[in-house]
């Protein structure tokens, strides 16, 4: 049974709240031994990143909280228009908003994870990929330019990565990637021959129903780090700082049988789809 945790939306910003106090805690105390507030910036972001790094948090959130403490000293320090903080605060909520009502984070697939969802696909036949919260497409580009013959389609309900997925695929001319503004849950997988998704562990019981009832048997289903409630045909180890698992499962006529009784004590009748 998949244990379902608190968000994870929810843990990263206890966790940022939690890093720029320490930050914000580190100028006030060191200011009474050397008050030079440049270089107790610096050090607060020295802080805040190491904190970061010891939590695990990923790069994009490791970048957020190290950069906030440079933010706030340059606001001060500098008479900045007020459309600056409007257009960063825009950008934020572009990217990270939809984690508000998904309590699925941004939270980019590790460069480690790549080859093994690489070997996974073939070489000498056509093919549909699907990146579920595929972000700003980064995994959908390097696998096309390694499998000309599939064609990659990725889900993203955030506004920013996917204006800035779609024109780089335009810009790059990359016809065989498709990055659509998609709700998952509203999405059929019957098309797709290989789904990827790396969420959260409050959504894989659903996304297991999902899964099991819309997927071709001979289709691929993989998840980064959170499984789902229903042993694997395959566990690989991804090689990053959180030392992530790969789970692979192999589709076949057989799943929705070996599946109803499991999923009938891991998710409530109200979450099912259909």
């Amino acid at each position: 049974m998949t244990e379902i945790k608190p968000s994870a939306a929810l843990t990263f910003v206890l966790h940022t709240i939690v890093i720029q106090i320490l930050a914000a805690a580190t100028v006030v105390l060191g200011w009474q031994a050397f008050p030079n507030l440049s270089v107790l910036t610096l050090l607060s972001c020295a802080v805040a990143y190491a904190v970061t790094a010891l939590l695990r948090m990923p790069p994009s959130w490791r970048l957020c909280n190290t950069m906030l403490p440079l933010a706030a000293a340059v606001s001060l320090a500098v008479e900045l228009p007020s459309w600056v903080f409007m257009t960063a605060f825009i950008g934020m909520v572009a990217i990270y908003a939809p984690a508000l009502w998904t309590r699925v984070p941004y939270y980019p697939t590790h460069r480690a994870a790549y080859a093994l969802i690489l070997a996974e696909l073939p070489t000498d036949r056509p093919f549909v990929f699907l990146d579920i919260g595929c972000g700003f497409g980064d995994l959908l580009f390097f696998l096309q330019s390694r499998r000309p013959l599939g064609t990659f389609i990725g889900y993203e309900i955030g506004v920013l990565p996917w204006i800035w997925g779609t024109i780089r695929a335009k810009l790059l001319r990359r016809s065989s990637i498709s990055i659509r503004f998609q709700d998952m849950w509203r999405a059929s997988l019957t098309e797709y021959d290989f789904v990827y998704t790396f969420l959260s562990p409050a959504a894989m019981a659903r996304m297991w129903d999902k899964v099991s009832h819309e997927m071709r048997p001979g289709s691929t289903f993989m998840t980064n780090t959170f499984p789902v409630p229903a042993p694997a045909d395959e566990t690989v180890a991804i090689r990053d700082p959180r030392n992530s698992k790969l789970y692979i499962h192999r589709m076949g006529r057989e799943q929705a049988a070996n599946t109803a009784a499991i999923l009938a004590t891991t998710l409530p009748k109200t979450g099912r789809l259909g």
